[in-house]
């Protein structure tokens, strides 16, 4: 069982990013199932994942969505028969203003807000417009960059396996080497013998 408290503030501003009509009022159930609010509260339940800063962004996300989720199916608010936001991707300079940010701040927690802000958007469209212009959710893109990074750096003997760690945002090492190995493939020790 999962507790999530989420702020009448929070759900409301999900509300008017999607367009709904009406006052946010959750329907009352029991034992329902819902196999997406399932998946999203396994990600938000993952203390690993809460408290890595590194994975920011995709507590954002998971918490926009569960808030969409639950006024999609769990409550009375009419939502729009079709998206509020059809059109495809952000424009190349938002695109690049991101990217360029999220590069420059590969060691610091970024959060949806902030980059949703350097191109004027709310979150929800900026998560959509992004994951449209590049096919992966920022979360995914910043892990991945974060993850580029490392393997240069794992190149010099110099620095730890710690150093690299806090260089690419995070602040462990168990939390590092754990995604290093999902994405590379390879423990980061390993990665750095096999050079």
């Amino acid at each position: 069982m999962s507790h999530v408290y989420l702020t009448n503030e929070r759900l409301e501003h999900c509300r008017t990013l999607i367009g709904g009509r009406g006052n946010v009022e959750l329907m009352a159930r029991v034992g329902s199932e819902d196999a997406v609010t399932s998946q999203i509260l396994t990600i938000l339940s993952n203390p690993d994942v809460i408290a890595d800063p590194s994975a920011k962004l995709l507590v954002d996300r998971a918490v926009d969505l569960l808030c969409i989720q639950l006024l999609r199916l769990h409550s009375i608010v009419q939502l729009p028969q079709s998206a509020a936001y059809t059109r495809g991707g952000i424009a190349r300079w938002q695109l690049r203003r991101v990217t360029d940010y999220m590069l420059a701040h590969l060691d610091k927690p970024i959060g949806l807000d902030e980059l949703a802000a350097l191109v004027g958007l709310s979150r929800y469209h900026f998560c959509t417009a992004f994951r449209l212009s590049t096919g992966l959710t920022p979360h995914v893109w910043l892990t991945r960059q974060r993850m580029m990074l490392a393997q240069r750096l794992l190149n010099d003997p110099n620095l730890s396996i710690s150093e690299i760690a806090l260089s690419v945002g995070y602040a462990t090492p168990s939390a590092f080497a754990a995604t290093f190995r999902r994405i590379v493939g390879t423990t980061p020790r390993s990665f750095r013998r096999s050079l």
